[in-house]
């Protein structure tokens, strides 16, 4: 009988045994599952994180453009009806209409009645008008118009079609830039340049 018992104890054990190992390996290997799964976890949401940080700062990028276009937008009928202003004032000579479109940064100046554009901080300066020349502006097209977040303007391109004392075209044409900012409670143009 006790050889009976001794066997049955020998069997018990190997029972207990082999589970109690079989539950260490099972133990180790759903260990091993989760942290290779943790792992993938952990490299798809830094993935992810990227992928969000990418499309946030795209998302922001595009704001930004609609903003600029929302204010190109509304802001054109002032810097048209201004450059209209200007081209009127430059070709006819009117001075004062001149000094009151312009800002601190452009210097009016009239010399021998012809009158001139130096703007503070170049050395150059544009003629804006010749009181000798027998010419007319006859007319003007608006060649481009962009805002410039990062200095706050607006530059308005314009082409001026002029005609001599026979209503012939001067060629070529006349090019035209101002820009334009909003100074205080005013819209005044920053900078003029020509070319041709």
């Amino acid at each position: 009988m006790k050889k009976k018992i001794s066997l049955l104890i020998v069997c018990c054990l190997m029972v207990v045994i082999t589970a109690c190992s079989q539950t260490a390996n099972s133990s180790e290997g759903n260990e091993s599952q989760l942290k290779e799964e943790n792992s993938k976890l952990t490299k798809q949401v830094n993935e992810n994180a990227e992928k969000l940080k990418e499309l946030t700062k795209k998302l922001e990028e595009q704001n930004k453009q609609l903003e600029d276009m929302t204010k190109e937008k509304e802001n054109f009928v002032f810097v048209s009806n201004l450059s209209r202003d200007f081209v009127q004032a430059h070709t006819t000579g009117d001075e004062e209409k001149l000094r009151e479109l312009v800002s601190e940064d452009v210097v009016i100046e009239n010399r021998e009645n012809n009158i001139y554009a130096i703007i503070k901080g170049h050395d150059y300066e544009w003629e804006l008008f010749n009181n000798e020349a027998s010419t007319q502006l006859d007319d003007w097209v608006i060649q481009g118009y962009e805002y410039d977040r990062e200095t706050d303007t607006y530059s308005l391109n314009m082409r001026e079609f002029i005609t001599d004392e026979n209503g012939e075209p001067v060629t070529p044409p006349t090019f035209l830039s101002l820009t334009f900012k909003y100074v205080g409670e005013d819209w005044k143009i920053i900078s003029i340049s020509f070319d041709v």
